[in-house]
């Protein structure tokens, strides 16, 4: 069984955000305590989805939304 297979969550498109330093602690427990995978990045950056959004717009948490194109996502120290 691949991991896939084992959660819903990989098959909706990431949406990057970058939230500013006054709120990124508590934007990042929010994002962390929701249940739906979140990927951190550096600079305040992460990977989030459309139920992401709509918990950080109820909390009034500012961020920014960034094209995919503009996000460098970390290299894998594994890949070849």
């Amino acid at each position: 069984m691949t991991i896939g297979n084992q959660s819903p969550y990989f098959y909706f498109p990431m949406i990057y955000i970058q939230i500013p330093e006054r709120h990124d602690a508590r934007g990042f427990l929010l994002l962390a305590k929701s249940g739906v995978p979140v990927s951190c990045l550096s600079n305040n950056i992460y990977g989030i989805t459309k139920e992401h959004i709509k918990i950080l717009k109820r909390k009034k948490i500012s961020f920014k939304k960034l094209p995919a194109t503009s996000v460098h996502l970390p290299k894998s120290p594994l890949a070849a």
